[in-house]
């Protein structure tokens, strides 16, 4: 290892350079993004850090909120503006308006458990569970489909959008 500002040769994995003392970026250091934004209105402070393709969640104190790899947003329906993050170990979620449903909806158009979003090797699908009304995505009708950044879920009166870090 070469130290960017003196030119020094290091042992691998030093935090600073003995020579010049300047502090060095460690390869898990230049993985993380820590995000600081300060929410006036709610007189809180946020902090964000994406770390190898996981978000960590802190505010008000900085306590922690649970990893997670992307959220669904209400943007129409009953339960507009709604928040539901897709938590680091997630394998199925159920949508529908029943209390077994794990993100449950005020929609009376959708059955008790509409459709299941599962993730599989890092990638999340979305079938419909056999419903009389349906499941769309971008338009368009599924059974069972793979969701990508920005996909838009139509159910019952219900519009969910799909965001993945």
């Amino acid at each position: 290892m070469i130290c960017p500002h003196c030119g020094a040769t290091l042992p691998d994995g030093s935090a600073a350079c003995r020579s010049c003392g300047a502090k060095l970026e460690t390869e898990e250091m230049v993985k993380t993004q820590i995000v600081v934004e300060n929410l006036e209105s709610a007189g809180k402070t946020s902090v964000i850090a994406e770390n190898m393709d996981k978000t960590q969640l802190f505010s008000e104190g900085l306590e922690s909120v649970a990893a997670f790899y992307g959220w669904l947003v209400i943007v129409e329906g009953p339960d507009q503006w709604k928040e539901f993050h897709l938590p680091d170990g997630m394998d199925q979620l159920l949508i529908g308006r029943g209390e077994a449903s794990d993100l449950r909806l005020n929609d009376e158009e959708l059955a008790r458990i509409h459709a299941s979003l599962r993730k599989k090797e890092d990638k999340f699908f979305l079938a419909d569970l056999d419903t009389e009304s349906g499941t769309r995505v971008n338009g368009n009708p599924v059974e069972r489909v793979e969701l990508h950044d920005g996909d838009l879920i139509q159910i019952g009166n219900t519009s969910i959008k799909f965001k993945l870090l």
